[in-house]
């Protein structure tokens, strides 16, 4: 098999059916969160190719040496529970899809269709020319095909790899490593070495920013969809965050949802809204550890001043930290337990 294999098995398996599955997750739940259906689903859509690196987090943390088709089985199981529990969200996700088919007609989107075409242009020009040849990313890759050949997350306070001379010099969570060892797994599988996809990585999630960008001013007007769209995109900083290999992209638009949960949660407190933000600003935070930094502040604006009483707040807020903990944070206190130390180490320069 050609090495574009991989990458259209992962396409559909990861970014597509497991986002799919978040997303229908999420809209489970929308009598709780009365949330626009159309944001609610772009953000479960991109939460797939996360929630599999928590997974992939854990398999490779608690079972060490664990066997590569037992990695490879865990997510397709751990979302095929997370489709049965989403039940009437199906439904919901079909009725959105449904309105998306219908709203093709209108003009408006015909101008957001064509700049989807262009960026599609450069996601295939770039990942058949431009190799995974940048720095960051390229450690990020590197560290995790380290953890698909170990089998295993092992802490220390100096990570490095004597088998390659490999020093994983990054302070950051494993969200974005994991993909690359997810990548391995199945490249093994089919007997076809790739990293298209997680080069891909990049392009989807600059991709999604502008779609869920779009579905927000979209709820306002639909030409403002359009305007606030083309002015995102035709910035140089946009340019440049969707040609070069990079987490950032990942992290931006888990940081921009977040965002807008945090100001859909003070618009209207509830218990679910919360536990929406903890779920975003958890991947937010495994993703980059100015991520991690970013969501204390906004958890400490949380529980200052969220109008409601302050006995509620810390009911609210307890849960929520859990959550974060559970999806990724626990790697930060792992780190600065028995690990580098993260921002506590002394910084090496080199």
């Amino acid at each position: 098999m050609s090495t574009i294999g991989p990458f259209v098995v992962l396409m559909l398996l990861t970014n597509i059916a497991f986002g799919l599955i978040t997303a229908a997750l999420f809209l489970r739940f929308q009598d709780r969160l009365r949330l626009p259906v159309g944001p609610l689903a772009l953000t479960g859509l991109g939460l797939g190719p996360f929630l599999l690196s928590v997974v992939l987090y854990y398999a490779l943390l608690l079972f060490p040496g664990i066997p590569r088709p037992a990695l490879l089985v865990l997510p397709v199981l751990a979302f095929g529970l997370l489709a049965w529990i989403a039940g009437p969200g199906w439904g919901g996700l079909r009725g959105w899809i449904t309105e998306l088919m219908r709203a093709l007609r209108d003009p408006s989107i015909w101008l957001f269709l064509l700049g989807s075409a262009g960026l599609l242009v450069v996601t295939v020009l770039f990942l058949a020319n431009k190799p995974l040849v940048d720095h960051d990313v390229l450690e990020y890759g590197v560290q995790g095909r380290i953890f698909l050949r170990d089998g295993a997350i092992r802490y220390s306070q100096f990570r490095f790899d004597e088998a390659s001379g490999f020093h994983y010099v990054g302070l950051h969570g494993f969200a974005f490593p994991l993909l690359f060892t997810w990548e391995g797994l199945w490249a093994w599988v089919l007997r076809a070495p790739s990293d298209l996809w997680a080069r891909s990585i990049t392009m989807w999630y600059g991709w999604l920013i502008i779609v869920f960008v779009w579905s927000v001013f979209r709820q306002v007007d639909r030409w403002m969809a359009v305007a606030g769209s083309i002015a995102l995109a035709a910035s140089v900083g946009f340019l440049f965050l969707v040609t070069i290999y990079h987490l950032d992209s990942f992290r931006i638009f888990f940081f921009t949802t977040s965002m807008a949960a945090f100001v859909a949660l003070f618009r209207a407190p509830s218990r679910a809204r919360v536990l929406l933000l903890a779920v975003l600003c958890a991947a937010v935070g495994f993703i980059h550890s100015i991520g991690a930094i970013l969501c204390v502040v906004l958890w400490g604006v949380v529980l200052l001043l969220l109008p409601v009483p302050i006995m509620q707040r810390l009911r609210w807020t307890v849960p929520a930290v859990g959550v974060m903990l559970l999806l990724g944070g626990v790697h930060y206190v792992l780190d600065v337990l028995i690990g580098t130390g993260w921002i506590l180490q002394d910084i090496i320069w080199y």
